[in-house]
């Protein structure tokens, strides 16, 4: 008689624990999530999460970018999209015990590309999560970066020229001189981001191509040039020039210099200028070359002997001698 009330007790405590375990939900999980889609620029795609046990539990689609995956967007929270686009659609259908959620998105586009989280959130500090990568192919594009696009180094000096694109698949970098030129370092073309001279020398100077490529579309370049900063070099066409008296006379003096050189002519160690008998001028050519024009008029006794042609600039500086002699060759009609 003792026994029958704590038979009754067992039997009600058993049958509250059935009823508190029937109560409480299997725990979702995510069964299936598609794998990474590879798609092209106006193409649809559909990312599916098949999910079970959900119950009353909400599920989410949110985007991140691979490269700043600080930066995450909300894409659908429960049957809701959380974007205004069109191009997103969010569908759910249920077979059997397991809820498929589909994320679809039209007309693909390059920022569309990312990482694709399908989420559970399961109480305040816990989310079951599976994750699907879509990539986007698309030609490249070269990055704007800080380089300039005009480099400017002195003789000896070493430099690198930088290039970096986006694209998918990853784009290739080609760096080429301007009309095929030998590449300083040899052959015609390099391959990979960064191109590295040292030791330059004035021919190195001129236009260099980056070329990216990935197979779609046009490929993308970007134009450097680069400036090598040298000491003037004069050469003399006619270092001995004749001429008889009250005849007219030039002296030429070429002078290859970047930057730009300032030239002066002397006699005598004394500066000449224009004005008497004297006629500077001075004519820039490509290959940043200068011609300095020294005209004599109606040359006198005086003006035979040796001149001086000095250029200089930042770097450093040259002179170059020319000698003026007498002639007594006229011409007699």
């Amino acid at each position: 008689m003792m026994r029958l009330p704590r038979l009754d007790s067992l039997v009600i405590c058993c049958l509250i624990t059935v009823n508190l375990c029937a109560s409480q939900q299997a725990a979702p999980t995510i069964a299936s999530i598609s794998p990474e889609q590879i798609k092209d620029i106006g193409d649809s795609v559909t990312l599916e999460c098949d999910i079970t046990n959900v119950g009353k539990f909400t599920v989410g689609w949110q985007k991140t970018n691979r490269e700043r995956s600080q930066n995450v967007n909300t894409i659908s929270l429960g049957p809701t999209l959380a974007v205004a686009e069109e191009r997103f659609n969010l569908s759910v259908d249920k077979e059997n015990n397991t809820m498929k959620y589909k994320l679809t998105i039209s007309d693909i586009v390059n920022t569309d590309a990312g990482l694709y989280e399908c989420q559970i959130q399961v109480n305040s500090t816990n989310k079951v999560t599976a994750t699907v990568e879509l990539q986007v192919r698309h030609p490249p594009l070269l990055q704007e970066n800080l380089a300039a696009t005009t480099v400017t180094k002195a003789e000896g000096e070493d430099v690198k020229l930088s290039c970096s694109a986006e694209g998918y698949p990853r784009p290739s970098i080609t760096w080429k001189r301007e009309h095929g030129a030998i590449l300083p370092i040899g052959g015609q073309s390099f391959a990979g981001n960064v191109l590295s001279l040292t030791s330059l020398a004035k021919e190195d100077r001129g236009t260099y191509f980056c070329l990216a490529d990935n197979g779609v579309g046009k490929p993308d370049s970007k134009t450097i040039n680069l400036e090598v900063e040298f000491a003037p070099v004069i050469s003399i066409p006619r270092p001995k020039v004749a001429q008889a008296t009250e005849y007219d006379i030039e002296l030429e003096c070429v002078v290859q210099a970047f930057p730009s050189p300032s030239i002066s002519w002397f006699k005598n160690g004394h500066s000449i200028h224009n004005g008497g008998s004297y006629s500077i001028s001075q004519t820039g050519q490509p290959d940043d070359l200068t011609t300095s024009v020294l005209k004599i008029s109606s040359v006198e006794s005086s003006h035979y002997g040796d001149y001086i042609c000095k250029a200089s600039n930042k770097v450093g500086h040259a002179e170059a001698r020319l000698n003026l002699y007498v002639s007594f060759f006229r011409f007699f009609f």
